[in-house]
């Protein structure tokens, strides 16, 4: 795909030239921030622009401590502003947009409002992309306060006052996560703008928070969004349409940071979900028996209220099959064949939409009408979705059931596609957008087919930049060469080996130590057994799941410095804590991906009917990439020095352990024995 400039773009700004001055030694960053000169950070903007101008697309692996942000938002929001596109930058996480809006797009303006020629490109107007259902509605609440939504119980109804509270002193753009701790589900469905009630003709945009965020969505130079907003958008045929161009808006462009996601994000909000409590909830919306409060207690007939009853109980007799019969003792299972979940649910279900939708054309109050009608869609959301997962409908999904929740009692029905290639493809890369893929993991011994492959994309630029820091000689890394594997005949020794491991190398150094898990059974044992022995030498052990957010524990770890902190899944990526408070990362297990979970059975399945081993093809390439990220928390700026313990023999032992050992920053690796460290207890 090449960009073919129109005569009106002739004599624009040139990209190229200002984007050397920026970057060079010598340049803006350096002037203006006082940054130090990266050429790895200079080769990432202007492959960036590169892509841009010519409207092709760009895989850019960029090493830690290139400062990628920079390197894709200065080329992005000049292209942005030189030619009236939008772009759009997509992040995987919370914390990943809140450092763009706060840190690096600030730290952009800034560059442009000190440097003359590049003036004109400081009043870049940047917004933050949200889905419509994490906006208060002031119509909704309004309704909600004058009784509308009655069958809210006591607690409720003080949440209700204190987003009201919010919403007449604080509230700045009138997203949920604004208010600490966040409303319930329950009551802010019920004042949310995912309603026909908001709307152009009821709203006004002066007291509106969703058009007024839209509009300046609309009129953005740069938006910000996660990924699972914009793959939930994609499902949805979001966008502006074919004619058209663009994924979410006419002739936009996209910046995938952290693009390694892309495949499992997408493959999460590319299929359906339907979750007993969300029923559940939804039904009892309309009509609660057991309070005597709903939607339906104002508007409907006594037929209309027996109905409700009725569908509820069949959904609760529906999730108990399921729970008990179907799941057993398992808390996930595929579903392979049709016919296989009870029925009964389905003329109960069907009866509710059927009475909504007489309720709705027979409604004399407008307001009430378009509730009825929203309550509808979603009803006949649950039954499409239900239908689906009872019959398999999509060959090329896959469909299973699963506990979830602190006590496991919530049921989910749930489907993914199995490739989203084919829909990326369709949604993404063939579209007139230029699509910018950076990460610091997305090749395999330098080479990104895996990851294009799991994609979609075929024409492509591809480039690779490594890391400025010097590996070599701020990190030491040691491998147990003996250590006792994970699923041994003896868990007991292994279990033993690990606390005695941690024990011993953590107590030896100065600073903090990161242990990552793989699986929340090993870390909860390990923390167990740890904390009395840690107690005693005054030092404290954190684990995830103890009380503490991510952030939270990485601010302990900072002010403490000499935590000992362990982690599973999230800690393996994008936990930053730079300087000896973090001075030793500890690998407890080559970080495979269960085995046994439905898309990975079908996975198989698929591969193994193509001759193909899905061990080599998914397993190994997914644990190399976690197991660069787990590396990766170690060393974060240009002082960091620090030590890698790698616990899992089977890196030495095992055919594919050549696999991980090419990926070691500090290929110069040390041997120990388990022996070595008993005694220490």
């Amino acid at each position: 795909m090449i960009r073919i400039l129109q005569d009106e773009e002739v004599g624009r700004a040139d990209e190229s030239r200002l984007i050397h001055s920026i970057f060079k030694d010598g340049g803006s960053l350096m002037k203006v921030l006082d940054f130090e000169h990266r050429a790895e950070q200079t080769e990432m903007a202007k492959s960036v622009a590169g892509s841009l101008n010519t409207g092709s697309h760009l895989l850019f692996e960029a090493g830690t401590g290139v400062g990628k942000s920079l390197g894709f938002l200065i080329p992005s929001i000049l292209h942005a502003k030189n030619h009236s596109r939008p772009c759009v930058v997509a992040t995987n996480t919370i914390n990943l947009q809140e450092q763009l809006l706060e840190k690096d797009i600030p730290s952009v303006r800034k560059v442009f409002e000190s440097v003359d020629e590049l003036h004109e490109f400081a009043d870049f107007r940047c917004a933050l992309l949200v889905g419509r259902a994490n906006y208060l509605c002031s119509t909704r609440l309004h309704r909600a306060l004058s009784g509308q939504a009655d069958f809210l119980d006591g607690s409720q109804r003080k949440e209700l006052e204190r987003i009201a509270e919010w919403a007449n002193e604080g509230a700045m753009e009138g997203i949920r996560q604004e208010l600490s701790p966040p409303p319930s589900s329950i009551v802010w469905d019920q004042v949310n703008a995912d309603s026909s009630l908001c709307s152009n003709k009821r709203c006004h945009p002066d007291h509106c928070f969703y058009r007024r965020a839209r509009s300046r969505v609309e009129n953005a130079n740069l938006v910000i969004v996660n990924h699972s907003l914009l793959f939930s958008l994609l499902g949805a045929g979001f966008g502006p349409g074919n004619e058209d161009g663009g994924v979410l808006f006419a002739d936009d462009f996209i910046i995938f940071d952290e693009a390694h996601e892309m495949p499992d994000v997408a493959s999460d909000h590319l299929g359906l979900s339907i979750s007993s409590w969300a029923l559940e909830t939804f039904l009892r919306r309309l009509h609660n028996p057991r309070k005597g409060k709903g939607l339906l207690k104002r508007v409907g007939r006594l037929s209309d209220l027996e109905a409700v009853e009725h569908a509820i109980h069949a959904v609760e007799d529906f999730f108990q099959v399921l729970h008990v019969d179907t799941l057993g003792n398992k808390d996930r299972s595929r579903l392979v064949e049709k016919g296989r979940l009870p029925m009964e649910v389905f003329p109960p279900l069907s009866l509710v939409l059927r009475k909504l939708i007489e309720l709705g054309e027979t409604c004399e109050d407008e307001t009430t009408k378009l509730e009825i009608k929203d309550q509808s869609k979603r009803m006949q959301g649950y039954l499409n979705g239900l239908s689906e997962v009872f019959d398999l409908k999509n060959p090329d999904s896959v469909y299973w059931m699963e506990r979830t929740g602190k006590k496991n009692q919530i049921i989910h029905l749930r489907s993914a596609p199995l490739k989203v290639a084919e829909i990326l493809r369709e949604e993404l890369f063939s579209k007139q957008s230029s699509i910018v893929m950076t990460s610091a993991t997305l090749t395999r011994r330098g080479k990104a087919d895996s990851f294009r492959e799991e994609v979609g994309v075929e024409d492509t630029d591809e480039k690779l930049v490594k890391s400025p820091f010097d590996y070599e000689s701020n990190m030491q890394v040691r491998i147990m060469s003996d250590f006792p594997e994970p699923q041994g005949k003896d868990r007991s020794i292994y279990l033993q080996c690990l606390v005695q491991s941690i024990y011993s190398t953590a107590r030896a150094i100065e600073g903090g130590s990161l242990a990552l898990f793989t699986n929340y059974a090993d870390l909860q044992y390990c923390y167990h057994n740890l904390k009395p022995l840690w107690t005693k030498l005054g030092r404290n052990v954190y684990a995830q799941g103890q009380g503490f957010s991510r952030s939270e524990l990485r601010a302990k770890m900072m002010d403490e410095g000499d935590v000992l902190l362990l982690g599973a899944e999230s800690f393996w990526k994008g936990f930053d804590a730079k300087g000896p408070s973090l001075s030793q990362v500890i690998l407890t297990r080559l970080p495979f991906e269960n085995p046994g979970h439905p898309i990975m059975e079908a996975k198989t399945e698929r591969l193994a009917s193509d001759g193909k081993s899905a061990f080599m093809e998914i397993t190994i390439p997914k644990a190399v990439i976690r197991f660069r990220q787990g590396i990766g928390r170690l060393i974060r700026s240009h002082t960091d020095v620090g030590d890698l313990l790698i616990l899992d023999s089977r890196i030495l032992h095992k055919r594919y352990g050549s696999h991980f050992l090419a990926e070691l920053l500090n290929p110069n690796y040390e041997l120990s024995q388990v022996e070595d460290l008993f005694g220490e207890i």
